[in-house]
């Protein structure tokens, strides 16, 4: 802690000590510290400005250092206070410890053995300890999640405006009520059982539960305190959004344990007959019906790995745990070579590298450019449109981003009426597989995708929280 920002107010009657007090605290120890001859002075100096620190002398006419602590308290109960003593007996420790002294020195050994430096470490000491009790209160008072001191009977000893607002109370209405008293039965006396456990046992305890239709994760943190019972520290946390998330999770998984079965039961049965009946075709006559084989069996092969990939995000739902360094425009390059394109074109405008799992990347950009070359023709286009216009072939456009990359068309465009990336979600007679791969690819790689369209009125799809290379 920085020693030149702490504000101390030094208080003596002896104007030699006080002022010799403040100037070596000033000019040895880097902090501005100010002497005042008594206590009426002192509290009148505390009125016109802020002090981080008091330092004073115990035994002064008409008002000691007590006396003035406890008036100092009226205004401002927390301010650190050290008193100098000139007793050191039991007695006079207990009573500035009761009255609530931040810590108290032996006067002579700051005197006649100058040990100044002594006082400021102390000085440093408390007003450290005071401005974190600072920060940790604005912290609890500013935080979202619903905050208590409770004691292990389940009274409220604080609580903060969210923990507040989530009861619909005043904050300073809650000291003293019990749990019971402020929520409805069932959930309190869990709370009431957590507690208890908590202070029993000196752990934190952990509760997950619903009130009213939202759902919290509360924690009791057992904390040492001054009070004469135990307390803990109830920090409740309202995650019904998250529940929700969740929820909506495991239904999109149930559905795409469906899509599985269809997969594995529908599909894979017919590719296997025609993987069986390729080989038993005779050797080709010509390079032409070679090349033509060639073309079939690759799909073939292309079509088992798809559903391979398919029915293991399905069914393990794994993010990509080990990704390789890679180009966005390799992976767009290879996979546009996979897809039926015909007069299609595809333009490439990014350098960019990024870290990616490249089989599963190579699925994201075929399902795409097959959506825009099968979808976003402009021979789909209405009637009213130049009929030389309407074989004009897709254009696919893939740049960079900010944080991603994008892929676009100049074609149609997408119906965003409905959620595209939903499964069985499909704009003409295709399956509706294609978007939804494309969501749970990149969902699987922490990347978010969102629909647009281009500036030429097609589709683009934009990926961002891409994590690049360098």
């Amino acid at each position: 802690m920085a020693a030149e920002s702490i504000r101390v107010l030094v208080v003596d009657d002896s104007e030699f000590f006080a002022q010799m007090t403040a100037e070596t605290l000033t000019e040895e120890h880097g902090m501005e510290a100010v002497a005042e001859h008594s206590g009426t002075a002192a509290l009148s100096r505390l009125a016109d400005g802020e002090f981080d620190c008091v330092v004073s002398d115990y035994e002064m006419p008409e008002m000691d250092g007590l006396s003035l602590l406890r008036a100092i308290r009226e205004d401002d109960p927390t301010l650190p206070f050290i008193l100098l003593t000139g007793r050191g007996d039991e007695e006079t420790a207990s009573a500035a410890i009761a009255a609530g002294v931040a810590d108290y020195l032996l006067k002579l050994e700051v005197v006649e053995d100058k040990q100044y430096g002594r006082l400021a470490n102390r000085i440093e000491s408390v007003v450290g300890q005071d401005r974190t009790r600072r920060k940790f209160e604005s912290l609890v008072e500013n935080s979202p999640d619903g905050i208590a001191q409770v004691a292990t009977d389940g009274t409220i000893l604080s609580a903060n405006r969210a923990m507040a607002d989530r009861l619909g109370r005043d904050p300073d209405s809650l000291v003293g009520e019990h749990l019971t008293d402020v929520m409805d039965a069932e959930p309190a006396q869990r709370r009431v059982a957590a507690v208890r456990r908590a202070v029993e046992t000196g752990e934190t305890e952990e509760l997950e539960d619903s009130v009213d239709g939202r759902h919290y994760q509360t924690q009791f943190v057992p904390v040492e305190s001054h009070r004469q019972r135990d307390t803990v520290q109830l920090v409740e946390r309202d995650v019904t959004e998250r529940v929700a998330r969740q929820r909506e999770l495991e239904r999109q998984n149930e559905r795409l344990e469906e899509f599985a079965s269809v997969v594995s039961h529908d599909l894979r049965n017919p590719l296997n007959v025609a993987q069986s009946a390729m080989e038993l075709l005779e050797r080709p006559d010509d390079e032409t019906e070679a090349d033509l084989l060639a073309k079939v069996d690759r799909s073939l092969t292309r079509m088992g790995e798809i559903i391979e990939d398919v029915l293991t995000l399905a069914r393990e739902g794994r993010t990509v745990d080990d990704p390789q360094r890679v180009t966005v425009e390799a992976l767009a390059t290879d996979a546009w070579a996979w897809v039926e394109t015909g007069d299609a074109t595809l333009s490439v405008t990014t350098d960019a590298t990024i870290l990616a799992d490249t089989k599963r990347a190579h699925d994201l950009f075929t399902n795409l450019f097959r959506n825009a070359v099968e979808h976003g023709s402009t021979s789909n286009r209405t009637q009213s449109d130049d009929a030389t216009e309407h074989d004009d072939p897709v254009a696919v456009e893939v740049g960079s981003l900010p944080g991603g990359f994008y892929v676009e068309d100049d074609g149609v465009g997408i119906d965003a009426s409905g959620d595209v990336f939903e499964m069985g979600e499909s704009s003409g007679e295709g399956t509706g597989i294609g978007l939804a791969i494309v969501w749970q690819v990149a969902r699987a790689h922490g990347w978010s995708v969102e629909l647009a369209e281009s500036e030429r009125g097609g589709a683009r799809f934009e990926f961002t929280g891409v994590e690049p290379a360098d």
